[in-house]
């Protein structure tokens, strides 16, 4: 099942009905997408973005849904702020690494009002529609001035049948977005194993190293070393093979259990985005025996609010340890989740500190 959590004004809530009887709601009746409503009447695209950056969406939440800006202009608001808000929100789910749809303002009863509304609608149709997907729900309310009068209570909240249209209207293409994205981050995922092939997978080698953490398997190129992660296998018996980086990674390991080594010199060899791999560096930067939380780490790189995506590019570090991702806590020195085990986490920290 995949989520879509939907932030928005009275259109994404449902006003004056309810949240069940949204449009948003309507969309879960004829997609298998599981849609979470954030709607709050009257909230204009800066109060959407602050409380989206605000709320604790869950972890297997990867799409956010995106209506704001009418209330924008009834409000008075020039357009080229309301773009301002709009390339704040498109830049924030970049660096959280979210697929991002913007609904495009509906077309009111109100001729007046609509002169705005089509400018907002096509400046971010120009914009944004190489970037996000883009969202027009306005053939479902309907396109003539008839049309949209007969749609609308007050001229601008639909009707309770016109919500239905627009969930029914909305829900192949809500669909199909979901879908199109989670295909496209399968297709980088094995983009980027095959540029693994092609760059010499077959030549890696590896070895395992039982330490009193726990067994740890430790994985070279010809570059360098690729992999030092926790494992359940089973060390029968010590071998580097003929790699000079794992011998010597082997080597540094066993001084650090022993507290004779408190930090590493290793030639590594790893990949990731560009963010994952500032926040890898600042990780490295944490003196032995001490901790940080993962706000310091985002305040650290210069952007406070990305603590989210300093939690995700911590728990994909590919090399335990060296890098030491076991140093970030969460707030209160609480000791939050390890790829190896909080309890191995627990155990490298009270090493590091002399417990």
């Amino acid at each position: 099942m995949n989520y879509v959590a939907c932030f928005g004004d009275s259109l994404i809530q449902g006003y004056p009905y309810s949240n069940k009887n949204s449009w948003v709601a309507e969309v879960e009746k004829y997609a298998e997408v599981k849609m979470l409503n954030y709607g709050v009447c009257g909230e204009c695209c800066d109060d959407i973005l602050a409380r989206l950056k605000m709320t604790k969406l869950p972890e297997y939440v990867r799409h956010i849904l995106f209506l704001g800006g009418a209330n924008d202009i009834i409000e008075g608001k020039p357009e080229k702020y309301i773009l301002e808000d709009m390339a704040k929100l498109v830049k924030w789910c970049e660096e959280q690494q979210y697929s991002l749809c913007i609904v495009l303002p509906l077309i009111s009863a109100e001729p007046m009002l609509n002169v705005q509304l089509q400018s907002l609608g096509r400046a971010l149709q120009e914009k944004y529609a190489d970037k996000v997907f883009i969202l027009d729900l306005q053939p479902a309310v309907g396109m003539s001035s008839l049309e949209r009068r007969l749609a609308y209570l007050d001229g601008v909240h639909p009707k309770a049948t016109t919500y239905k249209a627009m969930g029914a209207y909305a829900a192949p293409l809500v669909s199909e977005w979901v879908e199109k994205t989670s295909m496209a981050k399968l297709e980088e995922v094995a983009q980027e194993l095959d540029a693994v092939l092609e760059d010499g997978f077959e030549d890696i080698a590896s070895c395992l190293l039982a330490t009193p953490a726990g067994n740890l398997r430790i994985s070279a190129s010809n570059k360098g070393i690729v992999e030092i992660a926790f494992t359940d296998e089973e060390v029968t018996a010590f071998c580097a093979n003929e790699n000079k980086f794992l011998a010597e990674a082997c080597k540094q390991l066993q001084e650090y259990f022993a507290k004779e080594r408190t930090s590493f010199d290793l030639t590594l060899d790893v990949q990731g985005t560009e963010f994952q791999e500032k926040v890898w560096e600042e990780l490295k930067k944490i003196p032995y025996g001490e901790v940080r939380t993962y706000q310091d780490i985002a305040t650290a790189l210069g952007n406070p609010k990305a603590v989210r995506a300093v939690g995700m590019a911590n728990n994909r570090n590919p090399i335990c340890i060296v890098v030491p991702c076991h140093r970030v806590v969460g707030k209160n020195n609480k000791l939050t989740g390890y790829a190896g085990g909080v309890e191995k986490k627990e155990y490298l920290l009270n090493l590091e500190s002399g417990k």
